[in-house]
């Protein structure tokens, strides 16, 4: 499978996912027990599409040649890794999207670590970082100051709560696009006057991602403890 159709085979599974995700809690379903629920037949045809998706990517994944692995270009290779970190596939274990699968918006909203940002504060946080590095690449000198850094969470409603990772993937989706557009010989310019590279800087999001999955990770752990505690208090 080539590049191209692979990425575009990643952002419809991911627009998908969202679309269940919301069409189930509008219609008062569980979306953890999507498999288990009987659909109506414009959303049975979208988890169809879902699964044959996932099916060919899987196969894409066993049957890859590496000699076309070789022929990608670097900067094929960081987008791929991106992707890795942000949708799943990631050598780690689960990325941006997989750790936030069946993530409700109180859920999101809980602060179940004293002093910690909450899931939804991180998602907020990913987005404002993964849009100013693409906005850079643009040439523009995108400053995060701490309002846009760390924005605060005004509505705790499913509808916001859908918008938020939805901007996420749609920031996700632009930057992504944006790193293949550039030019492969100014990776080790500095992405604007004064800034690290732009290779260092893309990395960067790279990790960025992975580093904040972990700790999205770690609240649901947490939320979960504190769900089971609370049950046998």
């Amino acid at each position: 499978m080539d590049e191209a159709r692979l990425a575009r085979l990643s952002e419809r599974l991911s627009s998908i996912k969202l679309t269940l995700e919301r069409e189930m809690r509008a219609r008062g379903f569980d979306p953890a027990q999507l498999e288990n629920t009987a659909l109506p037949t414009s959303l049975a045809r979208l988890s169809a599409e879902r699964d044959e998706i996932e099916r060919e990517l899987k196969e894409s994944e066993v049957s890859f040649n590496p000699k076309e692995r070789m022929q990608m270009s670097e900067l094929e290779r960081i987008e791929q890794q991106l992707g890795r970190a942000f949708e799943g596939g990631a050598w780690h274990g689960p990325a941006v999207l997989e750790v936030l699968k069946d993530v409700n918006a109180q859920q999101a909203a809980a602060r179940p670590v004293p002093g910690a940002h909450s899931i939804w504060e991180l998602v907020l946080h990913i987005t404002a970082w993964e849009g100013a590095c693409r906005r850079r690449l643009d040439g523009e000198r995108a400053e995060v100051p701490d309002v846009t850094d760390w924005p605060k969470v005004t509505s705790v409603t499913d509808e916001a709560w859908q918008a938020a990772k939805e901007k996420l993937v749609n920031g996700n989706r632009e930057l992504r696009k944006k790193i293949l557009s550039i030019d492969e010989t100014t990776l080790d310019q500095p992405i604007l006057p004064g800034m690290s590279s732009i290779y260092q800087t893309i990395h960067g999001v790279v990790q960025h991602d992975l580093y904040h999955a972990g700790q999205i990770a770690l609240l649901k752990r947490a939320l979960e403890s504190s769900k089971t505690t609370g049950m046998n208090a």
